[in-house]
């Protein structure tokens, strides 16, 4: 498979449709980074002649530019420090998308504030409790697995930013 631009730019975004310069050029520098220093693990080799960056380091620079942003989100966000400190009670097992908020105690108030903030998102159209998903570039950063959501996230923000966006 190879990823193209509108992955990107969904992995990128949060539920607001936010993208941002500095998560960008951080996202190409980690691609970059990792083509260079694990040249043998990303088949650079094979892509080499068709792609700047091979799609494996496309893919392993989500993680660090997550964790960053996250980090960032924390110092901009008091009360989203608040909640991931919370979150360290809870096993890597239930962090899991989709989540229901009531498995981690989530008080209304966060709750609109995370969505404010575009870091999750109620799909109202589910009937299961679990119906809140997260966007690529905090999901990892907060250490949720989501293998089986992330079709679900795509289609989520087709739905709230639109169809010709992603």
């Amino acid at each position: 498979m190879i990823i193209s631009y509108s992955w990107i730019f969904a992995a990128l975004t949060d539920f607001n449709g936010r993208l941002q310069a500095r998560d960008i050029v951080r996202f190409l520098y980690n691609a970059a980074k990792i083509t260079v220093e694990q040249s043998n693990n990303i088949q650079f080799e094979k892509w080499s002649t068709s792609r700047l960056l091979p799609p494996q380091s496309i893919r392993k620079a989500l993680k660090p530019c997550s964790e960053k942003k996250v980090e960032e989100a924390k110092e901009e966000y008091p009360e989203f420090e608040k909640w991931v400190e919370t979150l360290r009670q809870y096993s890597v097992e239930l962090r899991s998308i989709p989540f229901a908020v009531e498995k981690f105690g989530m008080e209304p108030k966060t709750v609109r504030i995370l969505e404010d903030m575009g870091v999750i998102y109620e799909d109202k159209e589910k009937e299961d409790i679990a119906r809140f998903y997260m966007p690529e570039i905090f999901r990892e950063g907060l250490g949720f697995s989501g293998t089986g959501a992330r079709p679900r996230v795509l289609a989520l923000k087709r739905k709230v930013l639109g169809r010709g966006i992603i």
